[in-house]
């Protein structure tokens, strides 16, 4: 039902829009062509007569004698002029354009005297240009007129002056013209109006169902139908509009997920950072509670043992804060990585001194195995350091007396250096394994962990463009792999 509408309101729309342009352009074509056609039958008219006053005045001037001196016979000759073709006006002027004699219906002229300039213009034009003069019985009103110099030996005496369309003559022109225009306007306006809507009509209705599943689609995904999708057949513009919004839908939908995600990512935040922060919080407040209230029943020894504990509470409520600062840095992109040429071996070599006493104090080995002219990396330098001390801090957690650690670095890869961090310690679950990378997730083997070390390990590798592998043996160890692009030095 809201389909049928949309198309019927659009169609409608578009369809008067057409008719009301259609109109206008149909009146102003026959505005056109009537101009067109009364100009044309003017210059017709002009050019058929233009020699009729030059005939004219071969006829009077065997009757001319030291000047206009047979003036009644002129006048006859005049007047026979008139009676054959009544539709001219005929004058005689004399050298300055004064009206000395005329033949003119009613005799009703106006004029004494009728302006030369157009009638010199007459003369001399060869191009047989539309010319108008004045109109000796209507004054201010030009019309088309044909005209020739009277000379009798080398005298000029004046001119025939023949208006060649008579007011009678316009009038009873006008009238027939206007009811051959009104006929040809209104046949030519049904038949163009008819053609034309037809063509019109189908043309929109056409363009307007390629429109509607477009609409339709828009309305839907506005409706919440995130899954919306316009069919797309062909490449026209319409089809366009269609791949336009697909790809738009596209985005947005993905947008959703995002935000839904990330949603999802703030609760579980604030549900692990609160549980986290809940027991060492406990601890402390626990612990220092008592040091307060029953000091003098705790001995010596219990109060050193309990500011320990609490000092350690407080050591992994400042390592946790730090994490997760770190963390939601990486993650919105707030930091930029600083790439820079430098030696991943003496990396390497500097970390491994410092993990040396630690490793000892808990029996684990702690070895480092670099092939031979290592090349220099293209990398952030404390980003790196932060990789190899977390899978280090991680392989530690795992390990027990008598377990080894390894550092190896290799360019076993054409422009690349490979690092591995491996450990021969307790190794990761199969179930466990795809999951070490997801923040929180611990596995169950250390609650002590903060579970960002390994999350914070991915984003720096994807803010690298490389990526942490894992490969774990359940009992037998774990060895983390990266690599590092080699430095194009100058």
């Amino acid at each position: 039902m809201i389909k049928s509408k949309i198309f019927n309101r659009l169609y409608l729309q578009i369809s008067v829009i057409f008719l009301i342009v259609l109109v206008l352009f149909t009146a102003i074509a026959l505005f056109i062509s009537v101009q067109s056609a009364n100009n044309y039958s003017i210059e017709v008219n002009q050019k058929l007569n233009r020699e009729l006053a030059s005939s004219m005045v071969d006829v009077i001037k065997p009757l001319m004698k030291d000047g206009f001196t047979s003036e009644e016979a002129i006048a006859d000759i005049m007047h026979s002029m008139m009676v054959i073709n009544p539709i001219v006006e005929v004058y005689l002027l004399d050298q300055q354009g004064k009206i000395l004699k005329y033949v003119a219906p009613d005799k009703v002229v106006k004029l004494e005297k009728v302006n030369m300039d157009p009638i010199k213009q007459f003369l001399v034009d060869h191009q047989h240009n539309i010319i108008y003069g004045d109109d000796p019985r209507n004054p201010g009103e030009y019309k088309t007129f044909s005209a020739a110099r009277v000379i009798e030996g080398d005298q000029l005496l004046g001119y025939i002056y023949i208006v060649l369309a008579s007011q009678e003559y316009i009038s009873a022109a006008q009238t027939l013209m206007g009811s051959y225009i009104l006929g040809l306007s209104i046949r030519s306006v049904i038949i163009i109006l008819v053609i034309s809507s037809l063509v019109g009509l189908l043309a929109i209705w056409l363009i307007t169902r390629k429109l509607n599943p477009i609409i339709e689609g828009i309305n839907e995904f506005g409706e919440g139908k995130l899954s919306t999708r316009i069919s797309v057949k062909n490449n026209g513009e319409l089809d366009r509009i269609g791949q336009v919004f697909n790809e738009m839908a596209e985005t947005i939908e993905e947008n959703i997920k995002e935000l839904k995600g990330v949603d999802n990512l703030r609760r579980e935040l604030i549900s692990n950072v609160s549980h986290d922060l809940r027991t060492p919080v406990a601890s402390i407040q626990g612990y220092a509670e008592t040091l307060l209230l029953k000091r003098d029943n705790v001995s010596k020894d219990d109060q050193q043992k309990y500011l320990e504990i609490i000092y350690k509470s407080c050591g992994r409520l400042e390592k946790l804060v730090e994490e997760l600062f770190e963390l939601s840095k990486l993650q919105t992109q707030q930091v930029k990585i600083n790439a820079e040429p430098f030696s991943i071996a003496e990396l390497v070599y500097d970390i491994a001194n410092k993990y040396r006493i630690i490793s000892q104090k808990k029996g684990i080995s702690f070895n480092t195995v670099i092939a031979k002219n290592i090349p220099l990396v293209e990398a952030d330098i404390s980003m790196i350091n932060r990789v190899l001390q977390n899978l280090i801090d991680n392989a530690m957690k795992f390990c027990n007396e008598g377990d080894t650690i390894n550092i190896e670095i290799d360019p076993k890869r054409p422009e690349k250096v490979e690092i591995k961090v491996a450990d021969s310690g307790q190794g990761i679950k199969p179930e466990d394994l795809p999951n070490v990378f997801q923040r929180y997730y611990k596995g169950g083997y250390n609650q002590q962990s903060t579970g960002l070390g390994l999350a914070i390990v991915k984003k720096i590798a994807e803010l690298h463009n490389t990526e942490v592998t894992v490969f774990s043996q359940y009992g037998k160890g774990t060895t983390f792999t990266f690599d590092l692009p080699i430095a194009v030095v100058a």
